[in-house]
């Protein structure tokens, strides 16, 4: 089977001033179009490919997923007007494309399943988790062939529980009960662990843990984060089926 390959970038060695320095990946946020376009030149180019190889969705905090193919090739990559629209999670079969999740605060994550050249991302905030985003992504790879046995699963830094304050309905909506490990209810308003909130969803699909790589890694310092900054920029999950091995 072709290769895979995957990359979570931070927010060092672009071209954006501040207060996106400077490798802000997102075009949404107030930052110079030509500054994003080039810093996504330079990520792109770490799995030499190009911009018009590039998939970008219009994230909206749901759980719509999109199977991309090259008729997708660039849609998004220069312009907001041609994102995959309404979408929080990509998923091909198609080599060469590089899917592209953007996140501040919110977890990527990549579903990788090397036996059948299958990729997807997904964009894992609150909303989106309690949605049901990871489902829907694990079952449209399933849809395609995959099984819970043949995938394995990165996910990304996001934020940590001592700045994840929620209110009571984040708490309810994620169908989180009392005692649950993931909320720390010792200061005035409820702390959840994101992490591991979407680490025990990918366990209920099925996946051992010698499946899933997680990054204890943190957004607020090398990664952008929205609570954290009135302007934010973005980072990014991004995975490819590489051609031919290479």
């Amino acid at each position: 089977m072709a290769p895979i390959e995957t990359l979570i970038t931070s927010r060092e060695g672009g071209a954006s001033l501040p207060p996106f320095d400077s490798l802000n990946l997102g075009l949404h946020v107030g930052d110079e179009v030509d500054a994003v376009l080039e810093n996504r030149r330079r990520v792109c180019a770490t799995f030499g490919s190009t911009l018009d190889d590039l998939v970008v969705a219009n994230q909206v905090h749901g759980a719509r997923v999109a199977v991309v193919d090259d008729r997708h090739r660039g849609h998004g990559a220069r312009d907001l007007d041609s994102a995959v629209a309404a979408t929080d999670a990509l998923v091909t079969e198609t080599s060469g494309l590089v899917l592209c999740i953007l996140v501040a605060d919110c977890l990527p994550v990549a579903f990788l399943d090397d036996e059948g050249s299958r990729i997807g991302v997904a964009h894992a905030g609150w909303r989106g988790t309690a949605a049901g985003v990871l489902e829907a992504t694990a079952a449209a790879l399933f849809e395609l062939g995959s099984s819970p046995s043949s995938l394995r699963i990165e996910v990304g830094p996001g934020i940590g529980i001592d700045r994840f304050e929620v209110g009571e309905e984040v708490v309810d909506q994620l169908d989180l009960r009392e005692n649950s490990p993931h909320v720390d209810r010792s200061r005035t308003k409820p702390h959840v662990d994101l992490t591991g909130v979407v680490v025990d969803r990918l366990f209920a699909l099925g996946l051992e843990p010698h499946q899933l790589s997680v990054s204890r890694e943190r957004t607020g310092d090398r990664y952008f984060s929205a609570r954290a900054s009135e302007r934010s920029g973005r980072f990014a999950m991004l995975a490819k089926i590489l051609d031919n091995g290479g």
